[in-house]
């Protein structure tokens, strides 16, 4: 019997379309360009899109950037991280001076896109990445646009510095000054903001400060550097120096330090300091700098400033002042939150006296103390080694206490709600309406929260800022309120912890304080409770 085999239509595989992208560039801002750089998005997105072959992957445009380097082109740089995850397989681009004026970087990115089948073409010059002559035409023709770019470069400075021996301006102005063609016209706004920098910096406000004032006022310019580049730009007193920078090769600018000849242009514009005020700053600049070259700043520098040095993590001390009490910090330490060191801090008393002893001197002289001493290289064991400017050391000690060691320094503590006279405590009236309301809450149903919460926003602080919980807590826990005294026993001169009932007023009864203590142990109780379920749903047989 004959057998009949249906044989199914074979259905062709449709070709996979290629994902396409192009990459354009203009390097100036200018209409002109702008509108280039529109036409250039718009062809290769209509190109792209009418070729039934192709996938349209978008276009990648960088504006008013050089293609000298392609680190700073952020689209670019986009292009290539999406053809290394394998959205792009063709690159358009109008030509090789758009997609690269630096040989080395364009054969480089080419050589890697091809590694990853990526095809890079260029339209301008017909070359395809892919074909066999594609790379040697490219080195030839990148190696043209490249000295092209520098030949550029050479003309542009060679204009400028024809205008610098005509005494003229390339450039924007500096702050307090717009340009208009070759002059330099005052503008009234920001010329007093620099007259007020003048003033203030002879005032002795330091330039950290004069920056917050700019920033508090919306200036454009904010940052301390800035107010040092006013105080010390002769561009303020009428005169221009030209060509106080220069650049050697293209798109990098360094600073003339005699490289280059400059250009003195005396009476060039309308001054808004006059000389006598810029010479009175730039002498106050000097001796602030002389003062401890170790800083290598201008600023309220101390003597101490750059020479103190922690012998753990390496950094320096700096000023470290929390309220009342004023010291030098490991930077290190305050940086880390004590976690990479622990090294102790000195406060400025300690260390003066510390000075005096190892110098012999009676009284501490900043000024010889700077021209003498080189570095104090601070050891965790309160070891403090002094080297000096001829080369000799010296050695001293400061003892640094802890916090258990803290609790024993002076029997006369710092109570919230008290002040010590030197022999009594006696009520602090202000701070003693705060404890009275903490209590009086307390035993209200308030929570510890709440209650710091409320008195932060009555405007109560502590002796060390925030109203806090920890703050709330130990004033509920504390019986010094009640008039009670507990005398360590370091210093109860019976070797023994010693409790004085009636030692000072009382702020509060000893009623509130037990109702107080007899309702924490009471949460406290139900908060170890809560955390033990067994003992919470434990019942009887």
């Amino acid at each position: 019997m004959r057998k009949i085999i249906k044989l199914e239509p074979a259905i062709p595989a449709l070709p996979k379309r290629k994902k396409v992208a192009a990459y354009a560039r203009v390097s100036m801002e200018s209409e002109k360009l702008m509108h280039s750089l529109s036409a250039q998005i718009s062809y290769f997105s209509e190109l792209i899109q009418k070729n039934p072959e192709w996938e349209y992957a978008g276009v990648y445009a960088d504006r008013f950037i050089s293609g000298t380097s392609i680190e700073k082109r952020a689209e670019f740089q986009r292009l290539i991280t999406d053809c290394e995850a394998g959205k792009i397989n063709i690159v358009l681009c109008k030509s090789i001076s758009r997609f690269a004026r630096n040989t080395v970087d364009l054969l480089k990115t080419v050589r890697h896109l091809k590694e990853l089948g990526v095809e890079v073409r260029f339209e301008k010059e017909n070359i395809s990445s892919m074909s066999s002559d594609g790379e040697m035409m490219l080195t030839l023709l990148a190696s043209c646009a490249e000295q092209e770019s520098i030949t550029q470069s050479e003309n542009l400075k060679w204009a400028v510095s024809r205008k610098f021996e005509r005494g003229e301006p390339w450039g924007n102005p500096v702050f307090g000054y717009i340009r208009i063609k070759n002059d330099y016209i005052i503008n009234e706004e920001e010329a007093e903001i620099v007259q007020k920098i003048y003033a203030d910096f002879l005032a002795d406000v330091p330039m950290g400060s004069i920056a917050k004032w700019l920033k508090s006022i919306n200036c454009r310019c904010v940052t301390p550097q800035f107010v040092k580049n006013v105080l010390t730009n002769i561009t303020y007193t009428g005169d221009l120096i030209l060509q106080q920078h220069f650049s050697p090769s293209v798109n990098h600018m360094q600073k003339n330090n005699g490289e280059m000849p400059k250009y003195y242009a005396s009476a060039h514009h309308p001054a808004i300091i006059s000389r006598e005020l810029f010479e009175q700053v730039q002498q106050k600049m000097q001796t602030m700098l002389a003062f401890n070259p170790e800083a290598h700043r201008v600023a309220r520098v101390s003597c101490f400033s750059s020479k103190i040095t922690c012998a753990v993590c390496g950094n320096h001390y700096v000023r470290y002042d929390l309220h009342d009490r004023k010291s030098w910090a490991c930077f290190g330490k305050i940086t880390s939150r004590k976690k990479n060191c622990q090294n102790g801090n000195l406060s400025i008393d300690k260390l003066e006296k510390l000075c005096c002893s190892v110098l012999n001197w009676d009284i501490f002289d900043e000024s010889q103390f700077t021209k003498t001493v080189h570095n104090l290289l601070v050891r965790p064991d309160g070891k403090v080694v002094f080297t000096f400017y001829d080369g000799t050391i010296a050695e001293g000690y400061v003892r640094f206490f802890n916090s258990e060691d803290r609790k024993y320094l002076d029997p006369h503590t710092k109570f919230y709600g008290y002040t010590w006279t030197g022999t009594e405590y006696v009520i602090n009236e202000e701070e003693a309406e705060a404890v009275r309301m903490v209590y009086e809450d307390y035993l209200n149903e308030m929570t510890i929260s709440d209650i710091s919460r409320k008195m932060e926003n009555l405007g109560y602080h502590s002796k060390r800022g925030r109203f806090s919980r920890k703050l709330v807590l130990y004033l509920l826990s504390n019986p010094f309120y009640t008039g009670t005294r507990i005398y360590p026993a370091a210093y109860s001169g019976t070797g023994k912890e010693e409790t004085v009932r009636n030692d000072h007023d009382a702020i509060i009864t000893e009623e509130q304080f037990e109702k107080a203590r007899e309702r924490r142990e009471y949460y406290a109780k139900r908060h170890e409770d809560s955390r033990n379920p067994r003992k919470i749903h434990s019942t009887a047989d």
